[in-house]
Formats: structure tokens, C-alpha cells, sequence
């Protein structure tokens, strides 16, 4: 995972990026990273639940193939649901 954070491309705008690379696998592995800006716990893992939902229900549209990290700033669990969405989706259409 240390490489991806090297060598990424970046996706999406604040307050959710996307950083992507090739893992040359049948499958994709994703990394869900909160920022510093959550100042508990409790807001972290908020966070971290939102993006694997958001990840579990638009699965078939994420190639396989890729390693990503999902980086959030506080705001983003602030959102409304269809918000947040339209963000993860908006993000996606950059995809590789």
C-alpha cells in the first residue's frame, strides 16, 4: 500500500480524492483513510462505514485490477446521502 501513496493517480475534489494504481490483479483492494482533520475515533470510523457502503453498493462499477485509496476530510460524512453520491460517482467517472 506504501506504493500507492508513491506512485498514484488522483481523482475527485475535496472533501473525497481517490488515489489509484494498477495492481495487475484479478480483483481491486481498496484503503479508506480519514485525514486529520476527524478529531475522535467516533468521526473516523463514521467516515470509514460511509466510504465501504458507498464502495459495497457500486461495486461493478469499479475496474478490477486496481489498488485504491479513498482519502475524506470531516465534511464528508457532514453530506447529505445523495451528496455524498453524487460525489463518489462524479469521482468514479475519472477512473483510468
Amino acid at each position: 500500500m506504501q506504493e500507492l501513496f508513491r506512485q498514484n493517480r488522483k481523482m475527485g475534489r475535496p472533501p473525497m480524492r481517490w488515489l489509484v494504481r494498477k495492481n495487475g490483479l484479478p480483483f481491486a483492494s481498496f484503503l479508506f483513510c480519514p485525514d486529520k482533520t476527524h478529531k475522535t475515533a467516533v468521526a473516523r470510523n463514521r467516515s470509514k462505514r460511509i466510504l465501504r457502503e458507498l464502495v459495497r453498493n457500486h461495486i461493478s462499477l469499479i475496474p478490477v485490477g486496481y489498488d485504491c485509496a479513498l482519502l475524506v476530510q470531516k465534511e464528508f460524512a457532514k453530506l447529505s446521502k445523495e451528496d455524498r453520491e453524487v460525489l463518489f460517482l462524479s469521482a468514479l467517472k475519472q477512473f483510468p
